[in-house]
């Protein structure tokens, strides 16, 4: 058989192998065609070795399927997508590790909090499906925001049903009990909320996550409830008081929000990190991985914005033990106070300055809505809660004065860290800034906390912003349409990162 007849493998049973070699069309006349007799060619002819009838290779009993070439064919097929399918997720996870994770954790924490736990996801994500599985739907979701490389946000959705099967699947075990203080099952839960918080798609999924590891937490807390000794376990506890703290205020807008907040499991946690300081002597930055500032100011941010929208819940004593809490703070914020003290080893960073700007912007809010509170029970009604009824409960704030000592401080704070990108990168001044600009009336002090919102997006690329600033764009929009002659439309118009449809 020549070179020819070897390269060539035929569709059809008809036609001479020399004609098909030089695409012409034969008149299939044997032994020899007319086109071969003509030119002078030999004109050759497949034998049954030559022949393979393509209509039925895929068919079971098909005497093709289990030749050696089509064995080779298939195999060369799937060792090369289970090899590119390892390169994707090797990417995807080197953008977990390079760039997205770095996001997750305060910048001023000890390395024992940020350098252990990353270690510890490497190590675990080996063996374990569901946490690589949350590894690769948080990257993949994060590179889909920063690059929108295609076919990344279905790939981000993908990991995320898969990590959940996974996680179902090892918590049918007989062993399941062990599991639940494994630190691989807790991380997963960890990320597929953080999953729901900043990336796209999933954040009606938060409650049950969220509730799943306030439960894995609580069970492996139960054998030692006065004390936690390792990083981990600081870093897992700040991490769902804040993610409870972000389900418990949600969006101002929201007629409910998303978790229901567990007063007493807040103030267990809030006592154990109280009495938990893993490097003593040193700074609470350096001891918060995730929190950052003093505990008590997300529960009274939680308290005081649900007090505020649910004011017949609560009677005048109630309002008035919160504002005693509140004078405390606001007290700082008008002496210049530090809530941290350094210790000598440690120099100021500017994380530092970011943390305390952070906590006097929660106290401004927290005081701008009791006397957004008091000013309506001053209207004359028999109680604080038949105040609010006549003004309809209101859902968001209302805008502010101007010259307030408020809102005069929170716009030096904000003029300030304007144009810091590292202020920008730092996730727990997002929901202050964002509540703040629903107080402010100013055309420049509003166009403060949409560069502010937008900068937040840029940086880090978590939905997060977007979502805020979209609620907040509806409220200001709303306003101009009440009163128009008060703003500029010129300044006026949303430049919203996204569309969140």
């Amino acid at each position: 058989m020549s070179n020819v007849a070897q390269r060539q493998r035929l569709r059809t049973k008809t036609g001479c192998l020399t004609c098909r070699s030089r695409r012409k069309k034969c008149d299939e006349k044997t032994p020899a065609c007319d086109r071969c007799s003509l030119s002078g060619r030999a004109c050759k002819w497949p034998d049954s070795s030559d022949l393979v009838d393509r209509r039925y290779t895929s068919h079971p009993r098909s005497r093709y399927t289990n030749s050696p070439e089509a064995t080779i064919c298939l195999r060369s097929e799937s060792t090369t997508h289970v090899q590119a399918t390892c390169d994707l997720e090797m990417f995807i996870s080197r953008h977990f590790i390079e760039k997205f994770y770095n996001l997750l954790l305060l910048p001023g924490c000890h390395s024992d909090f940020h350098d252990g736990w990353i270690k510890e996801i490497q190590e675990l994500m080996v063996e374990n499906r569901s946490l690589q599985c949350s590894v690769l739907m948080n990257a993949a979701s994060h590179i889909y925001n920063t690059d929108n490389f295609p076919g990344m946000r279905h790939r981000a959705l993908d990991y995320y049903s898969q990590a959940l099967r996974s996680l179902a699947s090892s918590l049918a075990q007989p062993k399941a009990l062990q599991l639940t203080k494994h630190n691989g099952v807790l991380s997963s839960v960890m990320l597929l909320y953080l999953h729901g918080c900043v990336g796209l798609g999933t954040s009606s999924d938060i409650p049950p996550h969220l509730s799943a590891a306030m439960n894995l937490l609580t069970l492996r807390l139960s054998e030692s409830p006065l004390k936690i000794s390792r990083p981990f376990d600081r870093l897992a506890l700040e991490s769902v008081l804040y993610q409870v703290f972000l389900g418990s205020t949600g969006l101002w807008s929201d007629s409910v929000p998303y978790h229901s907040f567990d007063l007493q499991f807040w103030l267990q946690t809030e006592l154990l990190l109280e009495q938990s300081i893993l490097f003593p002597g040193h700074s609470y930055t350096l001891n918060s991985p995730v929190l950052g500032i003093p505990v008590p100011l997300y529960r009274l941010a939680i308290q005081v914005k649900n007090m505020y929208q649910n004011p017949l819940e609560y009677d005048l004593q109630a309002m008035e033990d919160l504002r005693n809490e509140v004078e405390a703070w606001e007290a700082t914020v008008l002496c210049n106070r530090g809530f941290d003290c350094l210790a000598e080893s440690e120099t100021l960073a500017p994380c530092h300055v970011y943390y305390q700007s952070t906590s006097y912007l929660f106290a401004l809010i927290f005081s701008l809505l009791l006397d957004q509170m008091s000013s309506l029970h001053s209207l004359g009604a028999s109680s604080f809660g038949e105040a609010m009824t006549r003004k309809q409960q209101l859902r968001t704030p209302y805008a502010s004065p101007s010259n307030s000592w408020q809102i005069q401080k929170a716009i030096q704070i904000l003029e300030k860290h304007q144009d810091d990108d590292q202020w920008a990168n730092c996730f727990i001044g997002t929901w202050p800034v964002y509540t703040l600009g629903f107080f402010l009336e100013e055309m420049e002090h509003i166009h403060l906390i949409r560069k502010d919102l937008n900068r937040r997006w840029e940086l880090t690329r978590f939905m997060q912003a977007p979502r805020f600033l979209e609620d907040l764009e509806t409220i200001w929009s709303s306003r101009l349409c009440a009163s128009p002659t008060l703003y500029s439309s010129s300044i006026w118009s949303c430049t919203s990162p996204m569309s969140m449809g």
